[in-house]
Order: structure tokens, then sequence, then C-alpha cells
């Protein structure tokens, strides 16, 4: 019989350790694909873009508009319950003009209650599993190879049909919001009267992130989150001239290579509230590919339903001293902020 309660009792605490872990940085698979690509999360069985999907209470859908043909749109597949939807357009990493790159990711912050539009229309579902290389971090004084100059890119194979082509640019960015303002208004549209152009926000990841902040200048952004793109063109006249609140997400200094050009960003950041997070272990590939985005799809969400749709509940996350990233110190979070509180 104590030999049972042991067990049992072991059982409980290793339960307990695994859910007190369960935000941490995710140890990256090693596991390639059919184009000896990594895939870090692995990959799971496809879903069809009509199925709803997400944990928020309005599961969402990807489709595409032909209104609007070089984006990917992610909004609850019964919009009703939702209220108008708040609209946030997105750019990926790398720049990536493949629309369900980020599918997890951005389905996740749409069922809470949002238009998500992604730059590039739906590629090959090959793409759907979310950056796949995390780029090596310089070493400690080092000069990048590509410092002030552009890379050369190897000469490029033949385009096969789902294929990504093009690059994510600003103006794509900011078309999105020009759409959204003007399909809000066509009665033969299903989103007529179901968006709210009062409430936009942009967001990137990496190479995206520098768009997001060249795009968060536009007078419409009540929002702006970066997760791993801060830096480069971030710095000077574009962080002057962010007007609302700004969200930095980054991995830490030896395995992502954003994170020194986060830390510099945020010190940079004195007009409007910044809350800026990094995460012990986390890679530049983030948790974007796991299922409904990992911690950072989370995250995503919490800020935006804060920022755009007023959610004290999801306040809590980023605000006071006793905020929930600021407790997860465990899952080796740390934070930086001002004028949140």
């Amino acid at each position: 019989m104590k030999k049972g309660y042991a067990f049992l009792t072991l059982l409980a605490v290793l339960f307990a350790v695994a859910l007190a872990s369960a935000d941490r940085a995710p140890v990256l698979r090693t596991e390639k694909d059919i184009d000896g690509k990594a895939l870090p999360f692995g990959r799971r069985p496809h879903q069809p873009n009509d199925k709803p999907l997400g944990t928020g209470p309005f599961k969402a859908i990807m489709a595409e508009d032909p209104s609007l043909p070089d984006h990917t749109l992610y909004y609850p597949a019964n919009m009703g319950p939702a209220g108008k939807l708040p609209v946030i357009t997105w750019g990926n990493g790398a720049c990536l003009n493949a629309g369900n790159r980020f599918r997890d990711f951005l389905t996740e912050i749409a069922s809470h209650g949002f238009l998500v539009v992604s730059g590039g229309p739906i590629a090959n579902i090959k793409y759907e599993v979310g950056p796949q290389e995390n780029p090596a971090v310089p070493a400690p004084g080092s000069t990048p190879a590509n410092r002030g100059q552009r890379a050369t890119p190897p000469p490029a194979s033949p385009a096969a049909p789902g294929d990504a082509v093009g690059r994510n640019t600003a103006p794509q960015l900011i078309a999105a919001l020009d759409w959204a303002e003007k399909i809000n208004k066509d009665s033969s549209s299903k989103f007529y009267n179901k968006l709210d152009p009062s409430r936009m926000g942009v967001g990137g990841q990496s190479c995206g992130g520098g768009l997001a902040t060249t795009v968060a200048a536009d007078p419409r952004i009540k929002a702006v989150a970066i997760f791993s793109g801060a830096g480069g063109n971030a710095s000077g006249n574009a962080v002057q001239a962010f007007h609302s609140p700004v969200l930095l997400i980054t991995g830490d200094a030896a395995h992502d290579i954003a994170y020194q050009r986060t830390i510099e960003t945020a010190g940079l950041i004195k007009k409007v509230p910044m809350f800026m997070a990094w995460q012990e272990n986390l890679t530049h590939i983030g948790t974007y590919g796991m299922p409904n985005g990992g911690e950072l799809g989370r995250i995503a969400w919490q800020w935006f339903a804060w920022q755009l749709r007023g959610d004290q509940k999801a306040a809590k996350a980023f605000k006071g001293q006793a905020c929930g990233i600021c407790k997860e110190t465990a899952d080796g979070w740390h934070v930086m902020k001002n004028m949140i509180d």
C-alpha cells in the first residue's frame, strides 16, 4: 500500500513538473522535409482551409478573396457572434510571400475575434510548418558578413506550382488596411459591416517585423507587435514614428539573431507604451509552428485583445509588477516595459 502511495505521489510530482515547464522554450526537432529543410516542430496532418481552428471562442478559418489576390485572410468562421472585427495586417518571417506560412499562429489570433491579413497568397502546404531554419548568431565582437550590403541571392530555380514567389513588402501590408476599409462598405461582401476599421494593428516576425516597423507609422495603426524583428529600419526615424503601443518579443542572445537589436530598440521607445520580453533558450524560429502557435500565439492574441478589443483580462498578461508574463520567470521570461502600467 505504501509503495502504491509513493508511486502515485511520484506521478503527481512528475505531472506538476511537466505543467510547470510546459511554456519553456521548446526543444527543436531534427527531422527534415522532402526539400531537406528542417521541421523543428514536425509536420502534423494538413487541415482543410475552411476547417475552423484555434483555441478562442470564435474558431477561425484560412481563406483567400479575389478582391485581394496577393494576401491570405484569417477570420472567424461565424463572424456574427464576434462583433465587429479589428483588423491586423501581418508580415511573414523572411518576408516570404506565402500567406499560410504562419497558419497556426495567425489562426489562433483570429479565433479570438480578429481579421488577420497575411502577406502572400495561400501557397503549397509544405510552408505551413512556420519558420524552419534558425539563423546562426554571430560570435561576440564579430561583424555579420553582409552588414551594410545586400547579400547576393543564389540563382533561383523555376518556381513550381504552389511555390512562394516574390516577397512581402510594406506597401503590401498597407494595401490590406486599405482593402479592409473598402470591403467593410461593400454591401455585396461577406465582410460588409463586419469589420472595425477604427481598430487596426500591425505585426510581423523577423523580416516581416522590419516591415511592421515601417507600417506602424500609418495613422490607422492602434497596436504594434514585432517578433524577433526589431532593429534595422526600426531604429532612428522609424522608432520615432511609433504612435501606438508596441510589443517586442525575442529569444535570448545565444539563440536569436534579433536579440541585441530588440534590446536596443526597446531602449529607444520613450514616447509610447512599450512591452518587451525575451525568453531563455527561445530561438529565432519561436513557437509559430507549434499547435495554435505555441506560447507566442498566446502572447500575440492577448496583446491584440487588450489593445484592439479592450480586453482587461488579457491586459493582465502585461500590466502591473505581477503581470502574467512577469511571473513566468520559471519559464525563462525576462521583461522590460515603459508606460504600460
